[in-house]
């Protein structure tokens, strides 16, 4: 009879191979939801593209993101996956010096990498190599006493290297994403508290460093119009002001599919994207916006249930990983809706337009599936 056992090592916080299997259906639940929100998705963005190009384009780009779902779902094993961690992320350290040098230049920003008539941003697939670079890490570096900063060093240079390459761009929004993922799994690991209170006490000097040295003016501004969008309700805060005219609007049960004023008469920019949330606020109104909430909160749970029966520090900080990105972008793109949060380009997962942020998305959602199934012993 197998030995009930916790961690022999001082790594991770919660149980490595738990005293028992995982019993509730999490990869139905998983498929479920995965189809629940796509579906809704594409039908929002129908209504907020009303049914032009970018609707039509994100359905053919299915193809590749559900291939890429089951194929890290069901083919590639998690091993396999912990085995090339770090040449998937020297590639994307690789393609976001590209991006430096010959990327496309969209919004004021260069993050794209076009091949022909194919085109993609590294940047996006950025926060999934985040997730795998410290589960990869921490699985390889074991050591019973609690991490210092000198034991973290290679960890944080490498991080560092990640985000520069994005804040260079300029995208602040991905890049400060990319760090919470890690925050989140570092939360999980034992890391000495004379550390922590280092990294506490240096943070109000770096934030003030990154305000007068790194943010571009306009960034500025946005973080302003958090605080008071008056300040600039026809340029930096008219996406704000709009967004929360469009939610407002919505009431209890909406205006009905294809009734949004604010997007169908084109007062509110970026309705695709950024602010395809709004969209829906305003057609299903806060019931409907509800049913969301639920859907990422459960999606969310699912993957810190996957993380808890984990059978490796590997898999485990991976799952808290996934589960940190899904939620993440759920949260700032909301908050940033409403109004709570400054305007950073996140996008939210299922429902913005986008073949490399679905592509991440489809791709996490696999990881999830693949990790319980190495839980349960499943086998390729």
């Amino acid at each position: 009879m197998r030995s009930k056992r916790k961690h022999s090592d001082g790594v991770f916080l919660l149980p490595e191979g738990d005293l028992k299997k995982p019993s509730s259906p999490q990869i139905t639940l998983l498929i479920l939801l995965f189809c629940g929100l796509l579906a809704i998705g594409l039908t929002n963005l129908y209504s907020a593209s009303v049914g032009a190009g970018f609707f039509w384009a994100q359905t053919r780009n299915l193809v590749i993101t559900i291939s890429a779902f089951v194929i890290f779902g069901w083919i590639i094993s998690i091993r396999q996956v912990a085995a090339y961690t770090y040449y998937f992320v020297a590639l994307i350290c690789l393609l976001l010096v590209v991006v430096l040098f010959t990327g496309r230049v969209a919004g004021g920003a260069q993050r794209w990498i076009s091949l022909g008539p194919l085109s993609f941003q590294p940047s996006e697939f950025a926060k999934l190599g985040m997730a795998l670079l410290l589960a990869r890490f921490f699985s390889s570096n074991r050591q019973d006493s609690p991490y210092r900063i000198r034991d973290l060093m290679p960890l944080i240079m490498m991080m560092g290297l990640i985000f520069a390459l994005i804040f260079a761009q300029p995208d602040f929004g991905t890049a400060g994403v990319c760090l919470l993922i890690a925050v989140c799994q570092l939360a999980f690991i034992r890391i000495d508290m004379r550390s922590i209170a280092a990294v506490l006490l240096a943070m109000p000097f770096l934030a003030a460093v990154g305000w007068n040295t790194l943010l571009m003016p306009y960034q500025k501004l946005r973080i302003l119009n958090l605080l008071n969008p008056n300040l600039d309700p026809q340029n930096t805060g008219y996406h704000a002001l709009q967004s929360l005219i469009a939610v407002g609007s919505g009431g209890l049960f909406g205006k009905g599919f294809m009734q949004g004023t604010q997007a169908h008469l084109r007062f509110l920019p970026e309705r695709h994207t950024d602010f395809i949330f709004s969209v829906f606020s305003e057609e299903h109104g806060f019931w409907g916006s509800v049913l969301i909430f639920m859907g990422f909160g459960l999606l969310t749970y699912i993957a810190l249930d996957i993380a808890k029966h984990s059978k490796d520090t590997f898999s485990g900080l991976l799952a808290v990983g996934l589960g940190a990105l899904l939620f993440l972008e759920f949260a700032i793109n909301v908050a940033m809706v409403m109004g709570i949060f400054p305007v950073v380009g996140i996008p939210l997962p299922f429902f913005s337009y986008g073949s490399s942020a679905m592509l991440t998305v489809c791709t996490s959602i696999g990881l999830l599936i693949s990790i319980n199934r190495n839980n349960l012993g499943g086998r390729k």
